[in-house]
């Protein structure tokens, strides 16, 4: 019989927003003075390894062994059950080619289907910003799929750490906004539609994420790729944050369908490594 592993949450996640939110923090204000673009880019290095630091030091020492192998054990690619990569892989781009056709009956330009020429996650920093592309999904993941999620789940039922997720990793975005240039500073400065569309966006792609995760043996690879379809059909095409907005409501309604068709598995009690039991 498997010995249960003890989660520390609280001490996950207040190490995660102490790195993250000191760091951006700082990063926001080198991003308003004059020649200073390359202290603000120091600094947000930090923020964005802050999950990936904090499990570190979540799992290091003698006690955490256990710990240890089974962070490494799930990061093996055998753990992806082939069944499940089509929605890995397709999800993303019918709902952006759904929602951007949606988005033509509203007088919207068929200019989104083209593809971007600039990736903006930062402006005008085309190259930094696929570098951020490729390794958020990856550092946010090692973090929240490594430790994070597990010691919530270790508590509560699936469908009520997906909620309590979903408010932290919102939360966590905070300092974004007040980066000058960043994507989510652009939202700020386009409306309030746009800023709310985002953290509500957080939660159908945590509901996903966290079924995938789940359902493929706690795969963190799983998780990444998915973190990164979502963040790569984000930026690759002219999408308009009207249509970003229809996404939302399309995933949203996936979502729900996920929990509906599975809604045992949401609402099981906490199993061993944050496990729920897999419906056959």
């Amino acid at each position: 019989m498997k010995t249960q592993p003890t989660y520390r949450p609280f001490r996950f996640f207040l190490i995660t927003f102490l790195i993250t939110w000191v760091s951006w923090f700082i990063a926001a204000w080198f991003s308003y003075q004059p020649s200073m673009q390359g202290l603000q880019l120091l600094f947000m290095v930090p923020g964005l390894l802050a999950p990936f630091i904090a499990v570190g030091v979540m799992i290091l020492g003698r006690k955490n062994t256990a710990l240890r192998k089974d962070f490494w054990d799930r990061l093996s690619p055998k753990r992806i059950k082939p069944r499940y990569l089509p929605f890995i892989l397709l999800v993303m781009p019918a709902t952006l080619f759904l929602a951007t056709s949606i988005s033509l009956l509203f007088g919207r330009t068929s200019s989104q289907f083209l593809l971007s020429s600039a990736y903006d996650i930062m402006d005008g920093q085309v190259l930094l910003s696929i570098l951020i592309l490729f390794l958020a999904p990856t550092f946010e993941e090692l973090g929240w799929r490594g430790y994070g999620v597990d010691s919530l789940r270790s508590k509560f039922s699936l469908f009520k750490t997906t909620l309590l997720f979903a408010g932290l990793w919102a939360l966590w975005h905070l300092p974004l906004f007040f980066i000058h240039g960043y994507y989510q500073n652009d939202l700020w400065n386009m409306g309030s539609l746009y800023v709310i569309n985002f953290f509500v966006s957080v939660l159908p792609a945590t509901i996903m994420m966290n079924w995938l995760y789940y359902k493929n043996e706690r795969s963190i690879l799983a998780a990444i790729l998915f973190h990164f379809m979502l963040d790569l059909f984000s930026v690759l095409f002219q999408t308009e944050q009207f249509t970003k907005c229809i996404i939302t409501v399309l995933l949203l309604a996936i979502s729900m369908a996920i929990i509906s068709w599975d809604r045992n598995f949401f609402f099981a009690q906490p199993e061993y490594g944050g496990q729920p039991v897999e419906n056959q």
